[in-house]
């Protein structure tokens, strides 16, 4: 059998008849999956071809799920040589497909003034059909190392590849730092991001209010008067 793969990958069988005499005819490989170690049930792939010098070559199967695929390959026979054929679990006959080792790639949303919102944006790359949930981490401007308690937390599914956290609406200013994280799921290994990765940061600035102002009306001298202003756009 070909050698090991992520899932997603491709894998193939070779099989060569010993002590044939000017072999025709076909060689089938059938190819048995991870739930089934005795190849007692269907063949996930079947693939016949004709035989050429003394043996063949499977066409190729692509992997759906980590674990360990069983080949078995028969030889139909012809009229110089009778038919023959491998068994499960025989040497050389398996493959390991091992689970896929995406990369998580982020962006934060840009920065805004205090009061405003935040979000962040995650990606898989490399991932296989990913399922599963994306978890985003929000810290706060005063815990520049991500080693406190987060100040959002939001979980989403993963759908396309990626996901986008809930909206926080921020309360002070200062940098903010998101940590994504992926769950893996059967096909795929779980990966997170860190502190402070690029463009994770968000730098909340100070809100810039308006100031409206009123007066009281006039009197006469002796009279007392006063002014009224109303702060707009503050937080």
């Amino acid at each position: 059998a070909s050698p090991g793969v992520t899932v997603g990958g491709t894998v193939t069988d070779t099989a060569t008849l010993s002590g044939a005499v000017a072999p025709t005819g076909t060689i089938t490989f059938r190819l048995y999956g991870p739930t089934d170690p005795t190849c007692a049930g269907v063949a996930v792939f079947t693939n016949a071809q004709p035989v050429a010098g003394a043996g063949a070559t499977s066409a190729a199967f692509t992997t759906t799920a980590p674990g360990t695929y069983r080949w078995i390959a028969s030889y139909s026979g012809d009229a110089n040589n009778a038919p023959t054929a491998g068994a499960c679990n025989d040497p050389g006959e398996s493959v390991v497909v091992a689970q896929a080792t995406p990369t998580i790639s982020t962006v934060a949303s840009a920065d805004v003034p205090v009061g405003g919102a935040v979000t962040d944006t995650a990606t898989l790359v490399g991932a296989v059909a990913p399922t599963g949930t994306i978890t985003f981490r929000l810290y706060g401007p005063a815990d520049p190392a991500c080693a406190g308690p987060p100040v959002f937390t939001n979980a989403q599914p993963v759908a396309a590849g990626g996901a986008t956290s809930a909206a926080f609406t921020t309360t002070a200013t200062g940098t903010y730092r998101w940590i994504a994280s992926y769950s893996g799921d059967a096909n795929n290994g779980a990966v997170a991001g860190a502190c402070n990765d690029p463009g994770e940061s968000v730098v909340v600035t100070q809100a810039t209010p308006t100031i409206s102002t009123v007066a009281s009306p006039g009197v006469t001298v002796g009279g007392t008067v006063t002014d009224t202003a109303t702060l707009s756009g503050a937080v």
